[in-house]
């Protein structure tokens, strides 16, 4: 028992250690995949290590307790008088009373309690890992029905716009008229979708990082229509497949919607594209967090390659490396019938960060630890991997090149997620005063061809993704998302959304404006962002805070609802 409590702490550090916070309930999804959970787990921690120090600890425990402990309880009982008996007990049961309450007060010391200073850090300090565990298990994703969701639909009309249709499958069903395609009717070229794992803001050279660690993505941004105020809603890569295929922020309080049953079959703009083959590749199983169920179910006719389909040698617990990746996508582009969609998903930029052996044109360096902590990166290994990366998104579009695909082809560049919530200075302050500095990430679509070289401030997210693609084409789309076309969007400083998942805690935020709303407590936040990026707190009770937090909850409800109404 002792060895298990021991445990308990160890998995806790190590899982805030990887993911900055700390256990909870979502980690039963691991147990879904066994083998890459262990195999990562194995590659990225000292496991033997961290053992023996473990038996070692427990051995230690265990010798003073026989030592002190035993020896003290074994001692002859010394007579006491009444009043000394009462005493003890007094003092007994009121240490006793302070252990289950947790403090003085008729309230019992809860896990919301940890929150009291704002910052995740400290509430992280002060959560006890086997109650947290036991409190998040608790807490289910509710659906919401359509006629709860009635109070917010003249405010989702305004966020996704209208109309929607009375009879549709969905009550957020919407035929979507593109208001700036860059496609000519007549022409369907490919769309490649490019998964950047890992690769949040914080470590792209073009938001300031000042190791410059992506030269080519800079080169690219310089040569492509750049949304710089993009997020995904939540920090887990499970989530942001899931939301980028469906459009649908990923709200689910345990585990993650790929892994339920009752939510992988979901409707997706990405079938509109009737005419474009479909093709999903990542050099892993897609069996990591049943994302196989989600691709498979919700793009019909996909073709899905992972793991076992390809020639390359297996390189880490990830699959192939992602240079092999690239390489083998385009072969098989290349002999498939045009046009195209292809999502192609890396993942070596991820934990344990394998760095193979002489790639071609790309030299691992070395960087001081000052440059390090300066670059927000952890190791010298993170370093390279964000380097070689960026080296391969170059590698491939040459590969695309040389294959006469380039030309022909629209590319769209995204990540899952930031590696990490650390402040930085070259991003603006007020993600990290609302707890979401782990969600910007970029997003640049590229193509000589169709799309003129641009910088757009207009706030996005990754549900935006899909009706964003569809809108650069010249037909009419149906849309049953959250999700809008961001050309659409342009000028109107409409919020966009995420959710701390730690916090159960919905944020939306525009220009100007950012707000949240905790969905356990029901505490909420509203401030108005100012020119140096700093968030300014508003009175809660003004129009402009009450607005914010309306929207709030009108994107979490209309999330809730569509992870059950958009299930075909």
């Amino acid at each position: 028992m002792l060895f298990g409590l021991i445990a308990v702490y160890v998995l806790d550090a190590g899982h805030y250690l990887y993911l900055t916070t700390r256990m909870d309930a979502s980690i039963t999804r691991f147990a879904t995949d066994v083998r890459d959970s262990t195999l990562m787990v194995w590659q990225s921690y000292p496991v033997i290590w961290i053992s023996l120090a473990m038996a070692a600890l427990w051995a230690g425990i265990y010798w003073l307790h026989n030592r002190w402990l035993l020896h003290i309880l074994k001692r002859q009982k010394r007579p006491q008088r009444w009043w000394q008996r009462t005493l003890v007990v007094m003092l007994f049961g009121a240490f006793l009373l302070l252990m289950i309450m947790g403090r003085w007060s008729l309230v019992p010391l809860r896990w919301n309690h940890a929150y009291f200073h704002g910052s995740a850090e400290v509430a992280a300090l002060g959560l006890n890992p086997m109650v947290w565990f036991y409190d998040t298990a608790k807490f289910k994703n509710d659906s919401v029905s359509k006629d709860e969701l009635a109070p917010y639909m003249p405010e989702l009309e305004r966020l996704l716009g209208g109309p929607f249709l009375k009879d549709g499958h969905g009550a957020l069903d919407r035929i979507v008229t593109p208001t700036a395609p860059v496609v000519p009717a007549d022409e369907t070229p490919n769309i490649v979708i490019v998964f950047l794992e890992s690769l949040g803001n914080s470590h792209i050279g073009a938001y300031g990082n000042p190791l410059n660690p992506t030269p080519n993505l800079d080169a690219l941004i310089r040569e492509s229509r750049w949304y710089s105020n993009f997020i995904v809603p939540a920090r887990s890569t499970a989530k942001s497949v899931f939301t980028s295929i469906t459009g649908i922020p990923d709200v689910t309080v345990v585990s993650t919607a790929s892994r339920n049953p009752y939510m992988t079959n979901q409707r997706s703009v990405i079938n509109h594209f009737t005419e474009h083959n479909k093709y999903y590749m990542l050099g892993g199983s897609a069996g990591w967090a049943n994302i196989s169920a989600t691709i498979t179910n919700s793009i019909k006719g996909v073709t899905l390659l992972e793991e076992k389909s390809w020639q390359s040698p297996i390189e880490d617990v990830w699959g192939i490396t992602d240079r092999d990746l690239f390489t083998e996508a385009v072969g098989v582009l290349k002999d498939a019938p045009q046009p195209y969609l292809a999502y192609i998903q890396s993942a070596a930029n991820h934990s344990p960060h394998t760095i193979p052996d002489n790639v071609p044109g790309f030299t691992p360096k070395t960087a001081t630890e000052e440059e390090l902590e300066a670059g927000m990166f952890e190791s010298q290994d993170q370093y390279n991997a964000v380097r070689l990366l960026d080296h391969n998104v170059k590698y491939m579009l040459d590969q695309f090149k040389q294959a006469n695909m380039y030309d022909n082809s629209i590319f769209v560049f995204f990540a899952d997620h930031q590696a990490h919530g650390k402040s930085t200075p070259y991003l603006p302050e007020y993600i990290y005063q609302f707890g979401i500095g782990e969600l910007p990430v970029p997003l640049i679509i590229h193509s000589a061809k169709y799309i003129q070289p641009a910088t757009d401030s207009t706030p996005g997210a990754l549900p935006d993704l899909l009706p964003t693609i569809a809108g650069l084409f010249n037909q009419p789309y149906l849309n049953t998302t959250i999700g809008r076309d961001l050309a659409w969007a342009k000028g109107k400083n409409l919020p966009t959304y995420g959710i701390v998942q730690s916090e159960r805690k919905s944020v939306v935020f525009n220009q100007d404006t950012i707000a949240s709303v905790n969905h356990i407590s029901g505490t909420s936040h509203a401030a108005s962002i100012d020119k140096t990026g700093l968030a300014q707190d508003l009175d809660p009770n003004s129009a402009a805070a009450q607005n914010m937090l309306h929207t709030a909850d009108a994107y979490y409800r209309a999330a809730q609802y569509l992870l059950r109404a958009n299930v075909e």
